[in-house]
């Protein structure tokens, strides 16, 4: 593949993680189960799903992101009950870097 002179090159995490030849014909599709083996947390090999990137540059600060991921998670859930407000409407996304939603997604957050 050419690359021209000040090109901007990059992959494109989320598409990645949507790779039918990775993932399988429900790439697509939220399958929580996909994880589970026999009902236990099955580890996918960190190449195939490269956010945190694999191998020798592997981000140092993975296991971090993860620690405030789940805190930060459970202690919205525990607080906030959390409604979307479109369930019918997949949001369309933003092409850039890091991925967003076009105006955000939409929820109804009310106190517990």
């Amino acid at each position: 593949t050419f690359v021209g002179k000040k090109w901007f090159v990059t992959y494109h995490a989320y598409a990645m993680g949507r790779m039918e030849s990775i993932w399988g014909k429900n790439c697509r599709d939220f399958v929580p189960e996909r994880w589970l083996e026999n009902g236990i947390y099955r580890q996918e090999s960190p190449f195939k799903f490269p956010v945190f990137h694999a191998g020798p540059r592997m981000c140092l600060g993975k296991d971090m992101a993860y620690i405030q991921m789940k805190s930060i998670a459970a202690s919205v859930i525990e607080r906030f009950e959390i409604d979307v407000q479109n369930k019918e409407k997949c949001p369309d996304h933003l092409l850039s870097l890091t991925l967003r939603m076009k105006g955000g997604l939409q929820v109804k957050v009310k106190e517990r």
